[in-house]
């Protein structure tokens, strides 16, 4: 009847993914309903996104089939903890990697891009047609033979960051430190965004390494005229965040 009204509805307060939702393909012309139920909503919904994860030393970046956009994040390689070779030693902890974040579209990747993911301290993690760079973290610098109290040996630098929509340098390596005749410790390592870096190491012990990625591998300290290893910087990574048409 003409004078008839909807009085009351009643609300939906419990949704679940199989309630039925009405989808109208071609509004513009003549409507088709259809039935989507929230499950495949939810589906369209977080499948368009997808993720590379690029650790290979060098390579070739391939977009997954439809990506419009690709939000990039690398990480530099942590720096390596400080060697020391003398009877009285210690060394300062590695620098972390830097970090660039870079939105990019489909037209500027093309086809492919070549990228480099730094696997060791010194080599940067890059996306050279895209000027993108996140550097290694810097190694630890040593005393050398000494056990003069307070001495100290520098950390390494934190790494670089350009090109990106953010750059992030890597934390410094910390200082080493000679306490007494006999004591002394290494400087812990530098942090990147996503990697500790190695704890701080004892008297007469080697070096911690960074961790996973871009941490710096700690520094060391001998007393006993035998030669310890700093700690190894963690490797850089690139991932690539894909979002799909």
């Amino acid at each position: 009847m003409a004078d008839q009204k909807i009085t009351a509805l009643t609300e939906l307060t419990t949704p679940t993914t199989d309630d039925m939702l009405a989808a109208v393909d071609d509004p513009g012309g003549t409507p088709l309903s259809r039935k989507l139920s929230i499950l495949n909503l939810l589906t369209l919904a977080v499948s368009n996104v997808t993720v590379q994860v690029l650790t290979s030393a060098s390579g070739t970046y391939t977009p997954t089939t439809a990506m419009k956009k690709v939000l990039f994040i690398l990480v530099g390689p942590g720096g390596n903890g400080g060697n020391v070779t003398a009877a009285d030693d210690a060394s300062g902890g590695g620098g972390g990697g830097g970090t660039v974040i870079y939105l990019a579209t489909a037209a500027e990747i093309g086809a492919s891009e070549a990228y480099a993911a730094g696997a060791s301290s010194g080599n940067n993690t890059t996306i050279a047609g895209l000027s993108l760079t996140a550097g290694s973290g810097g190694n630890g610098a040593a005393t050398g033979n000494t056990t003069t109290l307070g001495t100290q040996a520098a950390g390494g630098t934190g790494g670089t960051a350009t090109g990106g929509n953010l750059n992030m340098p890597g934390m410094p390596g910390m200082r080493a430190l000679i306490f007494d005749t006999t004591n002394g410790c290494g400087g812990s390592g530098g942090r990147s965004v996503f990697g500790l870096g190695g704890a701080q190491s004892g008297t007469n012990t080697a070096g911690n390494a960074g961790t996973a990625y871009g941490g710096g591998g700690g520094g060391c300290h001998t007393n006993a005229d035998a030669d310890r290893t700093g700690g190894a910087g963690a490797a850089g990574v690139i991932y690539a965040i894909e979002f799909l048409g």
